[in-house]
């Protein structure tokens, strides 16, 4: 698999995404978002934003947490999946697109951690929608109605992986940004 995030001189992160890709990614961005502001009941809500105080006689504390960090939560992540359908280039699904062709654009070190957000909050919702723990990676066979999801799930996590590898690649040993 191509390496999809590179790092150029001047500290940007080149990304290549097939249109494809772009239109997956875009998908999913706005799928979350929707999750992110109005979470449905059950795992996927719990996930997202789970108890602070697991004890039920805390449930005031709880509440006056929620009421402390939930917009502040909601409003972090739903900036940096904006980020992500901002930086996304438009593509055109009428058109016919020819083999390697590329969607290619840059991310400043900001943009760059809104992505690993984004990328993380869509792993969270889809992996707990499919039911994925630590024990397995989302991969089933393709008679199993989770394929495509699975799939998709596995490429976020690569995604996710190759970007978390070049940014900690810009970390000295003492953990201090060389850039």
């Amino acid at each position: 698999m191509a390496r999809t995030f590179r790092r150029r001189r001047g500290g940007r992160v080149a990304v290549r995404l097939s249109p494809e890709e772009v239109e997956l990614l875009r998908m999913i961005a706005r799928d979350v978002v929707t999750i992110i502001c109005a979470p449905p009941e059950g795992e996927v809500g719990e996930r997202l934003y789970p108890r602070a105080y697991l004890d039920p006689t805390e449930e005031q504390a709880e509440q006056d947490f929620r009421g402390l960090v939930h917009d502040d939560l909601v409003e972090q992540r739903r900036s940096a999946l904006a980020t992500v359908l901002d930086k996304l280039p438009p593509t055109d699904p009428t058109v016919e697109v020819g083999a390697g062709e590329r969607a290619d654009f840059d991310l400043d070190a900001d943009e760059a951690l809104q992505w690993l957000t984004a990328l993380n909050d869509a792993r969270l919702v889809i992996g707990t929608a499919l039911g994925v723990t630590e024990d397995d990676n989302g991969e089933f066979p393709p008679d199993d109605p989770r394929f495509d999801l699975g799939t998709c799930y596995q490429w976020l996590s690569y995604l996710q992986f190759e970007l978390v590898e070049l940014l900690l690649d810009d970390l000295g040993e003492d953990g201090v940004d060389a850039t």
